[in-house]
Order: C-alpha cells, then sequence, then structure tokens
C-alpha cells in the first residue's frame, strides 16, 4: 500500500460520496461524513452481504427522535488503492437517503475512516486524497477543533440582524447540505418556515434565516442562511468554497479558499421540497412552502414532477434542479402528475428570503 492514495469524488447535492467496498464486495456510493460518530453500512447492504450485526442501540442524527442502529465487528474498507480495517461499525437504515441525493447510498465514511489517515478535499479538482497523518504538508489556515463523541467541534463568530457576532461552537458536518444551523437565525427578522432534520431521524418544522456574517479563522462568508432548531454545525454549503483538510490525529482541519468562495449563497426561489421517487424517474413533491411561488402557482405536497421544461425529470440531477430553482425571476414550466392526470404548471420564481 502506498501513500498518498488518490479518489475521485463525486459531489451529490453538495454532499460528498465515492466508491468503497466492504470486505471486497462490489463497491456503491459513500457518504464522508464528519458528523457522523462511527462508519455505517446500510441495513440492506449489510443483509444483501450477509453481515451478521450485534445487538440494537439508540442514537441520534440530524431529525429529532432516535435511530436504531446495530454494531458490526472487524469490517474492511475497500477505496481504491487502499483497504482499510474498521474495528467497529455501525448498521443503520439509509433508505430514505436516495430519495435525498438521487442515487444509492450504501454508507457513510465516519469517525473510524478520518481518525485513521490524513484527509484532504479538493472540491474544486473532485479530488479526495489519503495521506498518513506524518506525510501532509499543510495547506492553508489551521483551524483547531474540539471532539466531542467523535466528532469535530470548531468556532466560529456568527453575526445576525446587525448584532455583533457571538463565538459558537459548532460541529464540522460534512454530511450536512446546510451552510450554517444555529438558533441564533432565529433572531433575523427575514425568516421562512421549512422541514428540517432530513438526514436520519425524524423531520420537524424549523426556521430558515440568513445571518450577517459568518467567520471561520480569518475567514468571512457574508449572508449564508440556515437552520434553528437542530445540531449547531457548519455544512457542505460552506465547506465546499475551500479546499479542506481534516486532521484527526493532531485536532485541526486546514482551510484555504477555493474558486467558490466568494459565491453568493442561494437560497431556492420556488418553495419546493423535493424527493426523487424510488426509480429516481421523477420527483415527489414532499413539501410546499405556504405562499411560495410554487404554492401560489397550485403545487401540492401530492403532486409528482415528470418534466422540467420540457424535459423529463429523470434527465436531471438534483443538483441541476436545485440550480434551475435558485434563479430568481425566471419562470419554469413543470409537468405535474396529479392523481391520474397531468397538467402543466408555470412556477414564477422569486426572491424569498
Amino acid at each position: 500500500m502506498k501513500f498518498p492514495v488518490y479518489l475521485v469524488l463525486v459531489l451529490v447535492s453538495v454532499v460528498v460520496t465515492c466508491k468503497v467496498g466492504i470486505n471486497s464486495s462490489a463497491p456503491t456510493w459513500f457518504v464522508l461524513d464528519s458528523g457522523a460518530s462511527a462508519c455505517v453500512v446500510d441495513s440492506a447492504l449489510a443483509a444483501k452481504l450477509g453481515l451478521k450485526a450485534e445487538g440494537e442501540k439508540q442514537g441520534t442524527g440530524a431529525g429529532r427522535g432516535t435511530v436504531k442502529f446495530s454494531l458490526l465487528k472487524a469490517l474492511t474498507y475497500n477505496l481504491p488503492g487502499v483497504d482499510v480495517p474498521i474495528d467497529e461499525s455501525y448498521v443503520i437504515d439509509l433508505s430514505g437517503q436516495p430519495a435525498l441525493l438521487g442515487r444509492d447510498i450504501g454508507g457513510i465514511l465516519g469517525y473510524g475512516f478520518l481518525a485513521r489517515y490524513m484527509v484532504d478535499v479538493d472540491f474544486d479538482a473532485r479530488v479526495l486524497t489519503i495521506y498518513m497523518p506524518d506525510q501532509y504538508q499543510a495547506k492553508g489556515e489551521s483551524i483547531p477543533f474540539r471532539l466531542v463523541k467523535h466528532t469535530p467541534y470548531i468556532h466560529a463568530k456568527v453575526a445576525v440582524a446587525g448584532r455583533p457576532a457571538v463565538d459558537l461552537e459548532v460541529l464540522v458536518d460534512s454530511g450536512s447540505q446546510d451552510a450554517i444551523d444555529v438558533d441564533a437565525l432565529g433572531e433575523s427578522p427575514d425568516r421562512l418556515e421549512v422541514i428540517g432534520g432530513v438526514g436520519l431521524g425524524q423531520e420537524f418544522r424549523t426556521v430558515l434565516a440568513r445571518a450577517d456574517s459568518v467567520q471561520i479563522g480569518p475567514f468571512v462568508l457574508p449572508h449564508p442562511f440556515g437552520a434553528t432548531g437542530g445540531v449547531s454545525l457548519i455544512g457542505n454549503e460552506i465547506l465546499r468554497r475551500f479546499h479542506l483538510a481534516f486532521d484527526y490525529a493532531h485536532e485541526r482541519i486546514f482551510l484555504s479558499p477555493g474558486q467558490h468562495f466568494s459565491d453568493p449563497f442561494q437560497l431556492d426561489a420556488s418553495g419546493l421540497d423535493l424527493r426523487w421517487n424510488s426509480g429516481f424517474e421523477s420527483l415527489d413533491v414532499h413539501d410546499v412552502g405556504k405562499d411560495s411561488p410554487a404554492w401560489v402557482a397550485g403545487m401540492r405536497s401530492t403532486d409528482t414532477i415528470i418534466a422540467i421544461n420540457g424535459q423529463l425529470a429523470s434527465a436531471f440531477t438534483m443538483e441541476q434542479v436545485s440550480q434551475l430553482l435558485t434563479e430568481a425571476g425566471r419562470e419554469i414550466w413543470l409537468t405535474v402528475k396529479r392523481g391520474t392526470r397531468s397538467q402543466l404548471i408555470k412556477v414564477t420564481l422569486r426572491k424569498r428570503l
């Protein structure tokens, strides 16, 4: 085994994914998730591979309530160019993730993987590089973190509603699609109610708002948005703007601005909360924001979108759909199936926050 090891990564709905096999099985997509306190194998994949899990415990995820999991001992995770032995992994039902990401997910690379190596994520080049901890040449600003239950927490300064910035400890969560989630956002005068907790756990209604700014080390990012009512975190909507490296051995991350550092934080301008159906052929409308452009156009949570601007929904990725729906002022034509009937609905996008 020769280090460093280079892996091609794929960004799916802002989340980092790469191909991983288990005990020499055919590889499937895994999410790189610094917010996960262990590596995880999807329960369906574990059953398919004949892996025998032990016991049953309760944990927490992005949603409310608890998540059931069991344990797998002594697995080998096969990544291109490296086999990673992991003493203990969790088995969790990840069946809700494909609807969010638009592809099947076999598991999560969490603490057990990140703690073994120096893990460098080049979002711009879409390359993940694994080093032994003593091989890495530091790139960027060193930001110390504190491990809490095997997950990294850093300090960030968050300014909201014209008030002075406050110092908060936030989880560095590469498994989250969000920018910044802190309860202080509830002080913003401009807010939206949305569905939160769309990872593991139970969904809940939460408030979405913009901060004036977020500062991490010397880096200041203006007007990111996020949610209240859950774990305080920074997610990949911020992290993807950097070249990022995890150094668990020395409890720090390295950050340097990437090509997208100065990109504005764009919020959905439709009011649609969408999920892929089981065959990734159409998009189910999971929720419609009240009084949003989609609501005014007549969209409802029982609808299914089968085409967008005359193209089949299956021709799009979730990233492409999300990008289309952030362009305020644009008219989007949606072919919608409602019950047994199909109809064409025009949604005129507008800035919502």
